[in-house]
């Protein structure tokens, strides 16, 4: 059986942050996309780095979700 290490709280204060920035900067391009008059090469920028912000949160929330499960099992 394999053995984990026990996630302690303070250890997942790195990974907390990074989310939340990541989580603020997916707002800001869904705020972006609210703006009028937004050209189609503007609209498609803000699109793709709102994607790629998508992208980064589910890989982060992939790897809290296991941190979770580590120091609920503890």
């Amino acid at each position: 059986m394999k053995k984990t290490a026990f996630v302690k709280p303070k250890d997942i204060t790195p990974v907390l942050d990074e989310l939340e920035q990541e989580c603020l900067t997916a707002v800001k391009y869904i705020e972006a996309l609210k703006v009028d008059r937004l050209s189609k090469n503007q609209k498609e920028d803000i699109l793709g780095e709102l994607s790629a912000s998508i992208t980064h949160l589910r890989i982060q929330t992939e790897k809290l979700d296991r941190d979770f499960e580590k120091m609920i099992s503890g």
